[in-house]
């Protein structure tokens, strides 16, 4: 089942975890307080403030925060420079919805996304129903037109 060096890895593992956690548990807790004047919950470093709270720790700071709003950022899967300036036909529609579908497959798998997907798809179909739309009626139009010059031409 087990031999013997890979018993000896475990244990050395689990008593590295609950002296971490002895660790963790015997820390103080921060100096500073929160926007409600209540005591800080998190653990303090040497100088008895947390990261946030702390000082000397400023430009530390500064560097996270732009760090974390690049991790966070969302990348683009579509060309938005392909985009219509202005929607005037449906053909523009069907771009600007083709670039949505796009740009919403990418995104990470989501209750947000689905609905975001079943939107774009609810789009496209009235998009279609519209073009449908505008094509049988100038078909009517140009019947119609056809049919005058015809009883115009006869008399």
């Amino acid at each position: 089942m087990y031999n013997n060096a890979e018993i000896s890895v475990k244990k050395m593992y689990h008593k590295q975890a609950k002296a971490s956690q002895l660790t963790l548990m015997s820390k103080q807790k921060c100096k500073g307080k929160n926007k409600q004047g209540e005591q800080c919950r998190a653990y303090a470093n040497e100088s008895g403030y947390c990261f946030m709270h702390d000082a000397t720790k400023g430009k530390e700071r500064a560097i996270a925060r732009r760090k974390g709003g690049y991790a966070t950022k969302q990348p683009h899967y579509a060309e938005s420079s392909k985009l219509p300036h202005t929607i005037r036909s449906i053909n523009d529609v069907l771009f600007v919805l083709d670039y949505a579908l796009i740009e919403a497959v990418g995104l990470d798998n989501s209750i947000q996304r689905g609905r975001l997907l079943v939107s774009i798809a609810h789009g496209y179909i009235e998009a279609f129903k519209v073009g449908e739309l505008e094509e049988r009626i100038e078909a009517v139009e140009s019947t119609l037109k056809l049919r005058k010059k015809e009883k115009t031409g006869k008399k």
